[in-house]
């Protein structure tokens, strides 16, 4: 039996964390919420099999370029990422796009592809 997927959400957005671990609940995922550069560390030991990583832009747990270098070399392993990001700070589009940081896209439209990122694990 293969072990479920590792799923990390870095956030430190309450009202959407209930939103995600909802859809995630509804697909039979678990997803584990980072809220902190200790947790990331603490979540990586647990989760060693490349995943899933969706990272909240605006409510990020460290400097984006710090997230970036981390990124690259989760991306580098194996794990997916995925940015998103409020649609009125349209400016943070560009730059996860020049550090690196996955996939990028506004919130909305990554809470309309939520169900099949996590269907697809």
């Amino acid at each position: 039996m293969t072990a479920p997927p590792s799923i990390l959400l870095l956030t430190k957005d309450l009202l959407f964390i209930t939103k995600v671990k909802e859809v995630a609940r509804a697909t039979g995922c678990e997803v584990r919420v980072v809220k902190g550069w200790t947790g990331l560390d603490e979540a990586l030991s647990v989760h060693t099999d490349p995943g899933l990583l969706m990272l909240d832009l605006e409510k990020a747990i460290a400097p984006l370029e710090q997230l970036a270098e981390r990124v690259r070399e989760l991306v580098g392993g194996g794990w997916r990422c995925v940015s998103f990001f409020s649609h009125v700070h349209d400016e943070l589009e560009g730059r996860a796009r020049e550090l690196g940081l996955g996939e990028v896209m506004p919130r909305s439209r990554f809470v309309k592809v939520l169900p099949e990122l996590l269907g697809s694990l």
